[in-house]
């Protein structure tokens, strides 16, 4: 696979400017598949916890397991629930430092085109732009490897330099 003579300018807290290559569609799609696991670890976080918190606050009121279970399941704020925690695991990644897992493991960083992390309103913004990740097609036909989500909150995912130190955050 030939390389992209495609740049972009990030800098970080201490405004070293570096020069590095916007980010492959094939980069983008593997850690995708990554980060799908944090999704799927978060969502299962989330399912036990709500879980269990309904089932101590059914207790008093001697709900069967099953009746409970039914209304639960039968209840969308539920599912808005679950969405949501996933959502929020996505975004908090973004913004507090720019990768998931999966962007992590690959050295890919989501940014503003002047290098700075996106902010609370944008990370939401991409979140629903990226269409559970079907957006990032787009990069496909964009000149630029430009998702449907980085079009939309005006971000770019690069690919950070191997020789690059890497920040001690937690991933979590």
């Amino acid at each position: 696979m030939a390389k992209s003579n495609t740049k972009a300018t990030s800098s970080s807290s201490s405004q070293t400017k570096i020069t590095v290559q916007l980010a492959s569609f094939f980069k983008r799609l593997i850690a995708w598949v990554y980060d799908l696991l944090g999704g799927l670890a978060v969502f299962i976080l989330a399912l036990t916890a709500g879980l269990a918190l309904i089932n101590l606050i059914a207790i008093p009121f001697n709900v069967d397991g099953e009746q409970l279970s039914l209304m639960i399941s039968q209840n969308p704020l539920w599912s808005v629930y679950l969405l949501l925690c996933v959502q929020y695991y996505y975004v908090w990644c973004w913004v507090k430092g720019g990768q998931t897992v999966g962007m992590r493991a690959w050295r890919l960083k989501v940014c503003k085109p002047d290098g700075q992390l996106l902010d609370w309103k944008e990370g939401y913004l991409r979140s629903l732009a990226s269409l559970g990740g079907i957006g990032t097609i787009w990069a496909l036909i964009d000149k630029d490897k430009r998702g449907l989500q980085d079009l939309v909150c005006n971000s770019r995912v690069i690919q950070l330099p191997k020789n690059l130190p890497t920040e001690k955050k937690p991933l979590i």
